[in-house]
């Protein structure tokens, strides 16, 4: 009986039951705690994850478009290898262990599936597509250990494509080679990044003579600056890599017809129209290292205006005997001043003719890119107004840099080739 009553006593008492409930919750909120933290860097290495396979897939994308030979082999490995270099950052900044590193290393390998595919129509069209598939496990925190989670898988995703259309065309160059281009840019040459310069100091040194041991001659004293590439050499790269980019959507010298006059305040000897980039590529590097003269495009724009305008049977023939049933036709336009003449001031009548021939050239079906490069508002102005539209045909680069990738990207529209992120 008295058994009884102790028992009885027992399942009546609370005495303890905040400890208890604590010691059972204490585990769970923990965990709770552990989740939060490892859900905020699993989001963060997901994010990495998928910028590392984007990465990859665009590069592998870029690399078969721009090579054109590249086979689907040596695109998946190029592909893999960029996602495991773009991925391991931080399994290298990290404080594992080199064996722990190499097992996550080798881990990321495994998990990922790469895949390429490229479709040939003709022997200057191609599509191709790229695809990366990855997961990694994330390990979980020892808070989470308590829920009985130690890892978390994430996966991402990316898919690119690219293509080579094979796109005929009439390209016609009008360059500035006026005085202001032998100006600096702000871009330093790297081959030689200082030179001397004089300054107005003189320096007395000893020259002593057989008859004046004591003679003490002067000489102006020099300083080392930043060597800067000047806009001429920046154009000469830029339109380098836009005949490079020609080339390679042309390697054939089947599509793409190209021709250029450079000017000054006069209009000098056209480099008339041929195809492939070979003789304009000459025409263009032997353009004045050091350049004189005023700014007057209406010749050079009047000399590509003819060179394509429709009633020119001139180049329908010649697209015509290479089977192309059509082509397309492009101005592109270059100054890095304003309409001037032979003079320092702006000249209305100048600017007004080029703006004519512009919209001659405009309604007769021709696009314009035009590229103001670092020029004044007025020269601005009037490339704007010569473009084909400001978004997709108008570029005003500030530095050689920019002054590239206008020139890259105008081959790359006018021929039709190009890369994107589709997923």
């Amino acid at each position: 009986m008295k058994t009884c009553t102790h028992f009885a006593r027992l399942m009546k008492d609370r005495a303890g039951n905040f400890g208890i409930m604590t010691a059972v919750a204490i585990p769970v909120l923990m965990g709770a705690a552990g989740i939060a933290i490892d859900l905020t860097r699993v989001i963060e290495e997901k994010t990495h994850l998928q910028a590392a396979a984007d990465a990859a897939t665009l590069a592998a994308a870029s690399a078969m478009s721009e090579e054109g030979s590249m086979s689907e082999t040596e695109a998946e490995k190029l592909m893999m290898d960029f996602y495991i270099a773009q991925a391991a950052q931080t399994i290298n900044t990290s404080d594992m262990t080199e064996e722990e590193k190499a097992a996550a290393l080798e881990e990321l390998r495994r998990n990922a599936e790469a895949m390429a595919t490229s479709t040939v129509t003709s022997s200057t069209a191609a599509s191709y597509d790229i695809r990366l598939k990855a997961s990694y496990d994330v390990p979980l925190s020892g808070l989470t250990a308590l829920l009985g989670f130690d890892k978390m898988t994430i996966g991402v995703e990316s898919q690119s494509a690219s293509g080579r259309e094979g796109n005929a065309l009439s390209m016609y160059l009008a360059l500035d080679e006026s005085g202001s281009m032998a100006w600096d840019t702000t871009t330093i040459n790297s081959a030689q990044p200082t030179k001397l310069v004089a300054t107005d100091q003189k320096e007395k040194y000893s020259c002593p003579t057989k008859h004046n041991p004591n003679k003490m001659c002067e000489r102006t004293v020099y300083k080392e600056v930043p060597n800067y590439l000047t806009k001429m050499a920046s154009l000469k790269a830029a339109a380098a890599v836009m005949f490079e980019e020609l080339d390679k959507a042309d390697p054939n010298k089947e599509l793409i017809r190209i021709g250029a006059t450079s000017y000054t305040h006069e209009t000098k000897t056209e480099e008339k129209m041929a195809w492939g980039t070979d003789e304009v590529a000459d025409y263009v590097d032997d353009l004045p290292n050091v350049p004189a003269g005023g700014t007057d495009a209406s010749g050079a724009m009047d000399n590509a205006f003819k060179a394509l305008k429709n009633a020119t049977a001139t180049e329908k023939t010649a697209h015509d005997g290479k089977g192309n049933t059509s082509f397309e036709r492009f101005i592109v336009l270059m100054t890095d001043g304003e309409m001037t003449g032979y003079s320092a001031n702006w000249n209305k009548t100048l600017d007004d003719k080029v703006r004519a021939t512009c919209k001659l050239a405009k309604d007769d079906g021709i696009k314009i890119y035009a590229i103001a490069f670092m020029a004044p508002t007025k020269g601005k102005q009037l490339l704007e107004a010569c473009s084909s539209g400001e978004d997709d045909y108008y570029y005003e680069p500030n530095n050689m840099t920019q002054l590239v990738q206008s020139f890259g990207e105008i081959a790359r529209k006018a021929a039709k080739t190009g890369t994107r992120l589709t997923n």
